[in-house]
């Protein structure tokens, strides 16, 4: 298994799949039509779903006995970009560590359910198993969004839980936090330095702004944590304003970053959002504000006693349940009334120049999701 999953791996790293809107990448069609081609090659019929123009998914039913209702397991296709990497393209093994990029996040979880693919597709399993390869994690999770929107609705049969197979360091991720992205425009009037008079500074405001946001980190801070993701939390991303020394800036804009926790709702968003606004319009001055929230994922958790944790616990008892750092689109097959777990290999430096994941770990979830499946 170690030689296929390599195999697997490297052809998967070798098909650039930098997502266009964070890296101006070509995006995810060369990698699905590999995986379209594989699929296809172990007698499935998979579908590629087109979820925005050269965005696609691939998706396939490994048919069941039908004893039990469905399975599902998911990875996204889509990397980050490459920028000083050398041969980010070609798998590169030393000892353990398989280097490229997406090894770790997350090709090498996309070779183990093609892996799986031609293992169940001789072997039908107890029920079916849907193996969902999606576009645009990175960035807005358009693909995941589309199977949620388009695609299970379709189904005869609601699958019965969902492991999306984030690198997770082979603990079960139960839950992880959500975010929301915040900016505050405001408008001043341009105007020469020496008049004052005229000028209406719009940057100034912002430090007021950036006074509440601090209030409101200190707040989270000091408030209960949850038990598997600590504290919410916030910082700000991005200032910008003004054009040239001599020149009351007339326009700026103040960026800031929510990561939210399960139970913190849309109003409290709203209300910190408020208390931000109402900071910068306070400030002196007769500039104007307006502020909103631009874009909101929510955080997921799923119960302790859930089927695919049972699963999971049964097939790797010495796996610890934990909470994991980053959003991923198991919030979203969550939100769909699927019982949703993360579950993943080893590795190291997702995002970074040094990305590999351990092959010894892809083997041993493997196995795990092997049982799994053939258990269910």
């Amino acid at each position: 298994m170690e030689k296929r999953l390599e195999n697997l791996l490297s052809a998967l790293v070798a098909c650039n799949s930098i997502n266009p809107t964070l890296a101006g990448g070509p995006g995810e069609v060369e990698v699905v039509a590999l995986v379209a081609h594989l699929l296809g090659g172990f007698g499935l019929t998979p579908e590629v779903q087109e979820v925005a123009p050269g965005r696609p998914n691939v998706v396939a039913r490994v048919p069941g006995r039908g004893e039990t209702p469905p399975l599902l397991l998911n990875a996204h296709l889509d990397t980050v970009g490459v920028e000083d990497m050398d041969q980010p393209f070609t798998l590169r093994r030393e000892d353990d560590q398989l280097y490229g990029r997406g090894a770790y996040d997350m090709k090498g979880s996309a070779a183990l359910m093609l892996a799986l693919a031609e293992r169940f597709a001789v072997a039908p399993p107890p029920g079916d198993l849907l193996l969902t390869f999606v576009a645009d994690e990175e960035d807005r999770s358009l693909g995941t969004e589309h199977l949620v929107r388009e695609w299970l609705p379709t189904l005869p049969h609601l699958p019965t839980a969902a492991f999306v197979l984030e690198p997770t360091e082979e603990q079960i991720g139960l839950a992880h936090k959500g975010f929301a992205w915040f900016e505050i425009d405001v408008a001043g009037r341009a105007a020469h330095g020496s008049r004052a008079d005229e000028g209406i500074d719009a940057v100034l405001p912002l430090g007021a702004g950036l006074q509440a946001l601090a209030a409101l980190e200190i707040g989270l801070a000091n408030s209960p944590p949850h038990p598997r993701l600590g504290h919410g939390s916030l910082h700000a991303s991005h200032v910008a304003g003004g054009s040239a020394w001599s020149v009351y800036p007339a326009e700026a804009r103040l960026s800031w970053e929510r990561r939210t926790l399960p139970g913190e709702g849309e109003f409290v968003l709203e209300s910190e959002l408020e208390r931000v606004l109402e900071a910068v319009r306070g400030a002196p001055g007769r500039h104007r504000a307006e502020g909103r929230i631009v874009f909101t994922r929510q955080p997921h958790e799923v119960d302790d006693g859930s089927l695919p944790v049972r699963l999971l616990q049964q097939a790797a008892p010495e796996a610890a349940t934990v909470g994991v750092a980053f959003w991923a689109d198991s919030a979203l097959l969550g939100a769909a009334g699927i019982p949703t777990v993360l579950y993943g290999p080893s590795g190291h430096g997702a995002h970074a120049i040094d990305e590999w994941v351990s092959l010894e770990s892809l083997c041993r979830v493997y196995a795990v999701l092997e049982n799994v499946i053939a258990g269910m």
